[in-house]
């Protein structure tokens, strides 16, 4: 499986000519950037160390902000056509007033204000509207929307959806022959090629008849971004298999069941949007999240739950107490850590992973 090299791709799609957008976490319609030709780069969790970004932002600010405040600070040359905030959460939306309006970054910006809460049939017109508005900003700088091309690349996005559910569900039943850092890889491979390069890459994905993986310790693992390569190479070596995901950079963007072929492509994104799964930046009801994730562990079988929970990200946070209660008295055995996406891995941590896949193993023996 070759996946290219995330920086090496932008900057030769960047050297052809390409438009690329900076894109901070998590939900925007991607599919009407790929019809306006702009590649969308998402920036989660750049590397590099951190320095003018501190100077903006007070102490407790997750370092998702942190780390994509730098990044937009150094001036990147690979981004071409301005950067796009969703309002995932309030230190997001205040890093696009601070780029926009107080830092002065020269390149433009682009909010997008997801609705969060009970879904019905107000806020499905409310986001239909959402989308027709950026349509037309969009339109501003980069000349009239192609319908027809907005409505092959949303068969793009549909058949790459369809593929994630594919492999999602293999990877439930121990069909992929995948590492946990191969898997990662492959779904995080999504937030910067284009799509026809994705799609390419997840259709030679082989899902094997029969499972690979039955004897390994299973586990469902939560959160905003999955573990550093480190952690997951650690739980490779453990012999622990993560074999379901509710990330706010996987699954959580994938839609539950698969949509119809798109007919009208708004509607399409619309209907998409409410068809994904229940997650705390979406302020989706705690008692709806938990049934899921008991749902998603019996599915896989998972032997027990890790939690890679951001430092300070309070929309995680708000809900992780309440779903490692209800976990607990269901009788999941569980392992939170916080990570500051540094590279690497604090002895403690490493300790604290080997006594909990220890004790998940006397589990399957028992």
């Amino acid at each position: 499986m070759m996946i290219p090299n995330r920086k090496e791709y932008l900057q030769q799609q960047a050297n052809y000519g390409q438009k690329i957008m900076g894109v901070l976490p998590a939900l925007y319609p991607k599919e009407l950037l790929w019809a306006f030709d702009i590649l969308p780069a998402e920036i989660w969790d750049p590397p590099g160390e951190i320095l003018r970004a501190n100077a903006h932002l007070q102490a407790t600010i997750c370092p998702v902000v942190k780390r994509s405040l730098e990044f937009i600070l150094k001036e990147p040359d690979i981004i071409n056509a301005g950067y796009l905030f969703p309002h995932t959460c309030d230190s997001l939306q205040n890093l696009a007033t601070q780029v926009k309006d107080l830092i002065g970054i020269p390149a433009s910006v682009y909010t997008f204000y997801n609705p969060k809460g009970t879904f019905n049939k107000a806020t499905r017109q409310f986001y239909l509207d959402l989308i027709t508005d950026f349509k037309t900003i969009l339109e501003v700088e980069h000349g009239p929307l192609d319908q027809k091309k907005l409505a092959t690349v949303c068969e793009l996005g549909f058949q790459i959806d369809s593929r994630r559910l594919e492999i999602q569900t293999a990877r439930l039943s121990d069909q992929l022959d995948l590492s946990n850092v191969e898997y990662f890889q492959l779904l995080r491979a999504g937030e910067y090629l284009r799509p026809e390069d994705y799609l390419n890459i997840l259709d030679k994905v082989m899902i094997q008849d029969q499972a690979v993986h039955n004897q390994t310790r299973r586990l469902l693992l939560s959160g905003i971004l999955p573990p550093h390569n480190v952690i997951l190479t650690f739980l490779d070596d453990l012999g622990v298999t993560i074999v379901a995901e509710d990330l706010l950079a996987g699954s959580r963007r994938v839609p539950i069941t698969p949509l119809d072929i798109p007919e009208d492509p708004f509607d399409y994104l619309t209907d998409r949007h409410f068809l994904l799964p229940p997650c705390s930046t979406r302020v989706s009801g705690l008692e709806e999240r938990i049934h899921y994730l008991q749902k998603m562990i019996a599915e896989s079988q998972a032997h027990g739950v890790l939690f890679n929970i951001v430092k300070f990200c309070e929309p995680e946070l708000f809900d992780h107490r309440f779903l490692v209660k209800n976990l607990k008295q269901a009788g999941n055995p569980l392992l939170t850590l916080e990570t500051e996406l540094q590279p690497g891995f604090s002895g403690q941590d490493k300790t604290r992973v080997e006594a909990f896949v220890e004790m998940l193993t006397e589990e399957v023996r028992v």
